[in-house]
């Protein structure tokens, strides 16, 4: 699910370092009461999509000056999940493609999993079975329909 202007504002503010209210505010949002704000802003905290958002500008943030706003360092903070991690930074346009390809090559093999190496007796069984289907040593099975001539009298 895609955000809105408002929502994509608000998690950049928050990201950034804002106070909850305060980004929702700079983002767009207009409260006639204090209620009224603390409702939006429980709607947007319990919207998983920009919490996803969030995280994933905090990530390309510290990533870029390996420092979070409340100034822990990239050792200290925790992500959620690595994989995610190097997913938002690859697929962001805006990141350098020097950094995107590296990511892209970290995050390759846990999203394409390497076939698991066959043994040398399932490795025969394969090979006969193939043999058995093609060439000389067809089956019974799996042999040619006979060619039959196509004149006729």
């Amino acid at each position: 699910m895609s955000l809105t202007k408002r929502q994509e504002a608000y998690c950049q503010n928050v990201a950034e370092g804002l106070d909850d209210l305060d980004a929702m505010a700079d983002a767009g949002y207009k409260a006639k009461n204090q209620a009224n704000a603390e409702r939006s802003l429980k709607n947007l905290n319990d919207n998983e999509a920009v919490q996803n958002r969030i995280t994933e500008l905090r990530a390309i943030n510290l990533l870029e000056s390996g420092e979070s706003p409340e100034g822990e360092t990239a050792e200290v903070v925790e992500l959620v999940n690595a994989l995610h991690f190097f997913e938002t930074v690859y697929k962001d346009r805006k990141q350098p493609m020097k950094t995107r390809i590296s990511c892209a090559a970290i995050a390759i093999q846990y999203e394409e999993p390497k076939p698991a190496p066959v043994g040398k007796k399932i490795q025969g069984k394969l090979d006969a079975k193939a043999a058995a289907n093609s060439g000389h040593f067809r089956t019974l099975s799996n042999q040619l329909d006979l060619p039959t001539s196509r004149t006729t009298q």
